[in-house]
């Protein structure tokens, strides 16, 4: 390595002049000091790409989560009144959603109006209206920051129910089981399957 070394600094000494030195050593320079500006500035463009996407992350688990809480709410609840029927045993449910929850969110609505009556000195009337209407979100000041208005929320469709249950295997109890849940949720027959379940 030493050798290599020794052999770089003679011929660079040997074939170049003082000045043809001078300008590599600017130039070696000058690349290095860009090299590390372009990686200071994509470190910088990281974070900020970083910090945005924690906030989506963030905000698309709460959605989710709401969706999730939704489900398994539904779940619990159709499990513990379909373990009541006669001949169920232990049941497991699983409910799936089409989407999340939607929301309407309350809007403020101004509506103005002004018209204007104007007359020439020969007697010619002019009539101008103008109207302005604007609308906005409502917007609650929270302690920790802002949050619009929720007016409506708009529960997602159930896409399926699949329901394992001891007992499913007789047909007169999974009919009931079946009809229960059609009942309970508003959820078509071709969206509900009804399993036994094994031993």
């Amino acid at each position: 390595m030493g050798s290599e070394n020794s052999f770089l600094k003679e011929i660079l000494n040997s074939n170049l002049s003082r000045s043809q030195l001078k300008f590599i050593r600017y130039l070696v320079l000058f690349i290095l000091v860009g090299v590390f500006l372009m990686l200071l500035g994509d470190f910088g463009s990281d974070l900020s790409e970083s910090k945005v996407s924690n906030q989506d992350y963030e905000q698309q688990q709460s959605s989710s989560e709401g969706g999730l809480t939704l489900e398994r709410e539904l779940e619990e609840k159709l499990a513990s009144i379909l373990s009541q029927v006669q001949g169920v045993g232990k049941v497991a449910v699983d409910v799936t959603l089409d989407t999340g929850s939607e929301y309407i969110y309350a809007r403020d609505y101004q509506q103005s109006s002004q018209e204007v009556k104007e007359e020439d000195d020969a007697g010619g009337v002019r009539n101008t209206v103008e109207s302005d209407d604007t609308e906005e979100i409502v917007v609650l000041n929270k302690g920790s920051g802002e949050e619009a208005l929720v007016e409506k929320e708009i529960r997602p469709k159930i896409r399926g129910v699949l329901v394992v249950a001891e007992g499913a295997q007789n047909s007169y109890i999974k009919a009931d089981l079946m009809q229960a849940i059609r009942r309970g949720l508003g959820v078509a027959s071709h969206k509900i399957v009804v399993l036994p379940k094994g031993r």
